[in-house]
């Protein structure tokens, strides 16, 4: 019979029991049937359904069989639905919810044909709402929708079908402002694409995955349904009749789409191909031509091309006529809204008032017809103060501004509900505008929203690049809000704004790795504790291993359910929730005091938390962000010189650390009340500079400077919270267990001097070491050593990679790198509190050299150190001369471990001592151990002073001891 072909390409069943009568007809319907689906001819779908209503029509119909009746309908009813897709078409659409519903009353409850019958007519139904707005249209439809998915049997290709069907009905919800059935949709859209012979029907799938990445920021979200759509055109075969050009429009926007998150040019450029592709091969429907548009507009943001941005305005105005004369009930609210974005753009690059009003209205009424709930809304809201903050500058009219705020503030207000990165944009954009007019209360409200936003979108994330590309977005944002507060007379909100911006990732791995959770032990509530752990454990074993989406997100949720758990119990209602000015005071150690550095765009800001609690504040008015910037390129640029040309170098880091005196130390010192002690937590580029170096002129020292160090141990952490962590680490850790890695051979590198030296004062200390030299500092060796360690040394080269920090690294014997991301992953894969140690003292160049792309999460070999479990870090910003090091280091184990200093004290009192004594003193100081030793090796440092000018200073320069830093306890 004819129609067998297109049968078997849609999986259906030859119809049963068909009587004489009909066979001619039914024949005929084969053979459109084949035209419509096999050879792609649209126009004969029509003829199919024209073909089929004829037999229904027909006085001997009833009483033909139940399956024959059943089968037919069922097939009419599905050649109605194409035409009222694919013709815009309502009355056929309400023809075929007819023809289903007849077939309904034919078939036994809980049959497969009662399945199948229902499942068409949800389609039906949805599509029927979609273009009336029927509502009722839409409970039906889920109503028969949950009725199918119930009936049938998992696994097959109608479960597919029918949880398919559910999970686009549920979406619709969802767009109109439903948004706790996202999570149910997504379940049912995965089941219907686990069924491997119906590849096409991942688009649901993808399309979810799409809404659920515009609520709520996940960018796995967004690969994955992008992903799924390439598998759908690359294999996927038709489950009806359709336009070919679909599905690579959908694929077009979801590239645009993460284009603005990634700015990969290779996103933007295929989304104009795959969408012009699109208007050129069909017939230019509204929603052809503004995809296009839109994303043409997204390239002239890219690249400025003129040409690009009328091309928008042209497409979208063509787009809005068309969607209004051709397409009833379609998005008259997108519409507007895509034509007034590409007018706004046009206004601004042609400074024209008058396109710029044109915008403003086309907005407003986008807004008319969008529903309060409707998920699109905070995007449009968004738009429309960008408009009116735009016009506003354009006609210096000063009573458009509230409006813009309105509209600001109503876009943050939607975004929370509904989609968290236009909350981000909108309050990010609004609290710029608010500061740049000095609206510092004003400022200070938006950017906390910003702040707040960030925190959500960087906990949905799953994979680390993805939490880094929102935490791209948000540089800067924790130093002006943190301003913006101050200003507005809210100092411990800004301490928090800081708090919760520095260091997110390392302050998620700690906070979860370190729980205190000991003392629920032997209580009803040691079960959740230890499901914490196991859960903790496996999603950092996953995390590591690579594992994809899927997997993580199962992690996730059991991670999430157990703190959840806990957060039931009494007292533990916050664990694991963003810092307050609690956890903060919290974390000041007795003695010492906190200060937080910013440099916003208006000025920078000093911080001080003390242990009483007290906040004070100063504004750094020439510690700018731009002021900052330059000295900090200045300091990366000059000290590449370091070696070749140290004139140059220590020039510049006399300016800068002269400088720094002036803009940033001394103003702060005011805060400070005449402590001895201050922990730095320095914001965005400040973690560049070695604030403990700043000085003054001083004419009655040897050097002829005051130094900050000369007056206060200054120490370095990425946020306070870190703090309060490697402070209890410091506490219940001993220093006994010491591994030095010597001069790594062989290398590409220059050997180290005095490397040997150097290893013998620091194991002379140590009754238990494990020292790895030359061919034995190879990376297996390293790696077990580093997770047996209380203390550990190395003596090495090491490099930094400011644009892939991760990638910074020790080098080892081969060449071979230990890098940060493998010093992250140093904990063992076991529950509990993992591996913990002392110290790390890192005797190397660079590694002290936090990454430039995102500094407020200091990635860096320190970090990472404290991060794997290390209580302390020192760690050396610059190349600094074997000997002066050396030296250092020598006296700084001498402190710590004979005279008992902490080590803290220790590093900073061997840097006053490296730089202020002669050679005679320092034979001094170290003939003591010396006399006490016969290793030949730890002599010998003592020996080559002893050839020196037993009166010279020779490291005076900030350049030979200031490089080194300490950082956590």
């Amino acid at each position: 019979m004819n129609g067998r072909r297109a049968e078997e390409q849609l999986g259906w069943q030859p119809i049963p029991d068909v009587p004489r009568r009909f066979q001619r007809l039914l024949a005929k319907a084969g053979s459109h049937l084949d035209r419509c689906v096999v050879e792609g001819d649209l126009s004969h779908q029509i003829l199919v359904a024209e073909t089929l209503d004829r037999v229904v029509a027909d006085r001997k119909f009833a009483a033909s069989s139940v399956a024959f009746r059943v089968a037919v309908l069922n097939r009419a009813g599905i050649a109605h639905n194409w035409c009222g897709i694919n013709e815009s078409s309502i009355p056929d659409l309400e023809a075929a919810a007819r023809l289903f519903a007849a077939g309904l009353h034919l078939v036994p409850a809980g049959s497969l044909e009662q399945v199948r019958l229902d499942c068409n007519l949800a389609g039906t139904l949805r599509h029927l709402h979609d273009w009336t707005g029927d509502r009722t249209r839409l409970d039906d439809g889920i109503r028969h929708a949950r009725r199918a998915a119930a009936h049938v049997e998992e696994g097959t290709p109608l479960a597919a079908l029918c949880h398919s069907a559910l999970a686009l009905l549920l979406r619709r919800k969802f767009l109109l402002g439903d948004l706790d059935v996202l999570d149910e949709a997504i379940r049912h859209a995965e089941r219907a694409a686990s069924v491997p012979s119906l590849v096409e029907l991942r688009d649901t799938l993808a399309d979810l995955l799409s809404d659920r990445y515009e609520a709520r920021g996940g960018l796995d979200d967004l690969s994955r349904a992008i992903e799924f759509y390439r598998q759908i055109l690359a294999g996927g075969r038709p489950t009806a009749p359709a336009s070919p050009t679909g599905l690579p429009a959908r694929l077009g926007n979801l590239l645009r789409d993460r284009y603005l998150r990634t700015r990969d040019p290779s996103d933007i450029e295929e989304a104009v191909r795959l969408l012009t592709e699109t208007v050129n091969a069909n017939r230019p429907f509204g929603a052809t031509l503004s995809n296009l548009g839109s994303a043409l507009l997204t390239r002239y943001h890219a690249n400025g091309d003129m040409a690009d941005l009328w091309s928008a305005v042209d497409l979208q105005t063509r787009a809005l006529a068309a969607t209004a004369d051709m397409e009833p009930g379609a998005n008259m609210a997108g519409s507007h809204n895509n034509l007034a974005n590409a007018l706004t753009e046009a206004a601004r690059a042609n400074a024209d008032p008058e396109l710029g009003e044109q915008a403003i209205e086309h907005y407003r009424t986008a807004l008319r017809l969008t529903p309060e709930g409707d998920v699109g809304r905070s995007s449009r809201e968004y738009n429309l103060g960008r408009a009116l903050q735009a016009q506003s500058k354009l006609t210096n009219d000063d009573t458009l501004v509230d409006s813009a705020v309105a509209a600001y503030r109503q876009a943050v207000h939607h975004g929370f509900s509904a989609s968290l990165e236009w909350a981000l944009s909108a309050a990010r954009l609004w609290g710029d505008w608010a500061a740049e007019r000095g609206a510092w209360p004003e400022a200070a409200e938006a950017y906390g929203y910003a702040l707040e936003a960030t925190q959500r979108l960087f906990r949905t994330q799953l994979l680390r690049e993805d939490k880094e590309t929102w935490l791209a977005d948000s540089q800067g944002l924790p130093a002006e809000a943190a301003y913006a507060m101050f200003r507005a007379g809210r100092s411990e909100d800004a301490v928090v704004a800081l708090e919760a911006g520095r260091g997110q990732q390392l302050a998620e791995a700690l906070e979860r790795d370190r729980a205190e959770l000991d003392h629920l032990a032997g209580t009803e509530h040691a079960q959740l504790a230890g499901r914490y752990r196991v859960a903790a454990a496996e999603l950092d074993s996953a995390t590591r291993k690579g594992a994809g989406p899927a997997e993580l997100r199962g992690h996730r949720d059991a991670l999430d359910q157990a703190i959840n758990a806990i957060r039931g119990i009494d007292g533990y209602e916050r664990f694991l929730l963003a810092p307050t000015i609690s956890d903060v005071h919290r974390a000041v150690p007795p003695g010492s005091v906190i200060v937080y550095l910013a440099a916003a765009q208006s000025a920078g800001l000093a911080l001080t938390v003390h242990p009483d609690g007290q906040i004070r504040g100063v504004e750094l008015p020439s510690a700018t962000a731009a002021a900052v910037g330059s000295r900090t390129r200045a300091l990366l640029d000059a000290r590449h010189s370091a070696t070749t040309g140290p004139g140059r170098w220590q020039g510049t880091l006399d300016a800068v650390t002269r400088w720094a005196w002036q803009a940033i130390t001394a103003p702060a010192l005011t805060t400070t009340g005449g402590t001895d002690r201050i922990i730095v937590v320095p914001s965005g580029m400040l973690a560049m500079l070695p604030v403990h170096a700043a000085w003054k002129p001083d004419h009655d020292t040897s050097s002829t400077r005051r130094y900050l160090l000369d007056d206060i141990t200054v120490t370095y952490a990425p946020n306070a919270r870190s703090l309060d962590i490697t402070g209890r680490i410091a506490a219940r850790t001993p220093a006994e267990r010491l591994a030095v890695v010597v001069d790594p051979r062989p290398t590409s590198r220059q050997p180290i001097g005095y490397a040997r030296a150097e290893a013998a004062w620091v194991t002379h200390w140590f009754p238990r070491t494990t020292s790895l030299e030359g061919e034995q500092a190879d990376h297996a060796n390293v790696a077990a050593a580093a997770v047996d360690a209380e203390v550990l040394h190395f003596i090495t080269h090491g490099h930094a990679n400011p644009d892939s920090p991760l990638d910074s690294a020790l080098i080892l014997a081969g060449d071979h790198e230990l890098t940060l991301r493998e010093i992250l992953e140093l904990r063992p894969e076991t529950p509990g509190r993992g591996h913990e140690a002392r110290l790390a003292v890192l005797s190397a160049c660079d590694t002290d050299r936090p990454g430039t792309t995102l500094p407020d999460e200091v990635v860096s070999l320190p970090s990472g150190l404290i991060q794997a479990g290390f209580a302390g870090v020192v760690a050396t910003q610059w190349a600094i001369r074997s000997e002066a090091v050396s030296l250092l280091m020598a006296r700084f184990y001498q402190l710590w471990k004979d005279e008992r200093c902490p080590p803290t004290a220790a590093l900073r009192a061997s840097q006053k001592w490296l730089r202020d004594t002669t050679n005679a003193q320092k034979i001094q100081d170290l003939s003591g151990v010396a006399a006490r030793s016969s290793d030949h090796d730890l002599l010998s440092l003592v020996r080559n002073l002893q050839l020196r000018d037993p009166d010279s200073r020779p490291y005076l320069h900030p350049s030979d001891w200031a490089g080194l830093s300490y950082h956590g306890s």
